[in-house]
């Protein structure tokens, strides 16, 4: 199946050892005996997934008369699980890939439910707060379902046991999004 995919992918597999032990709590790394090689040997499992995740490009447009509007880009995400969201700060690169099915997970958020609701919240919570009194329009330019590459990494070692959840773009912890798949704290 052909896929937008969210950024380069630029993770290998021989790599995870090392942003594991990156992200590491400070306490466990106190211990001289864990490090990077006692990871790779713990690896039980490791799968590289896609994580289906909602790109809203806008324009935010604020009327200031006699001048004519500012108008600003603007590009906005949407975890089409949980339903985190917010603004990205860099607009990141989208390219197309060829993915088999059983690696992508599925959207529960739905473009209706994503224009209706969701899109409007960020609207009005993260970028309304910039302006004090008139609030700018919004024109809403595409909405496209990507998906952000991770990998899934089960490590059991004599130090601790437990599951990596690793952004395959920039090598950090995802574990937060990980913990909202499971919980309702972000769905409208």
């Amino acid at each position: 199946m052909n896929v937008s995919i969210l950024g380069e992918e630029s993770i290998m597999e021989k790599d995870l050892p090392g942003h594991m032990y990156k992200n590491l709590k400070p306490s466990l790394k106190w211990n001289r005996q864990l490090n990077e090689e006692i990871l790779r040997q713990g690896i039980i499992k490791k799968e590289k997934m896609y994580h289906p995740m909602w790109v809203v490009k806008m324009l935010v447009i604020a009327d200031r008369k006699p001048f004519p509007p500012k108008i600003k880009p603007n590009m906005a995400f949407i975890d089409a699980v949980s339903g985190y969201r917010g603004l990205f700060p860099s607009i990141p690169p989208i390219t197309s890939k060829e993915v088999s099915e059983s690696k992508l997970k599925r959207a529960d958020i739905t473009k209706q439910d994503l224009l209706k609701r969701y899109v409007i919240d960020v609207q009005d919570k993260q970028i309304n707060r910039n302006y004090i009194l008139k609030k700018p329009r919004y024109e809403i330019k595409e909405t496209e379902l990507v998906y952000l590459p991770l990998w899934e990494v089960a490590v059991d070692t004599n130090f601790l046991t437990t599951t990596f959840i690793i952004n395959g773009n920039t090598g950090e912890s995802e574990d937060l999004l990980f913990k909202l798949w499971q919980s309702n704290e972000w769905r409208l």
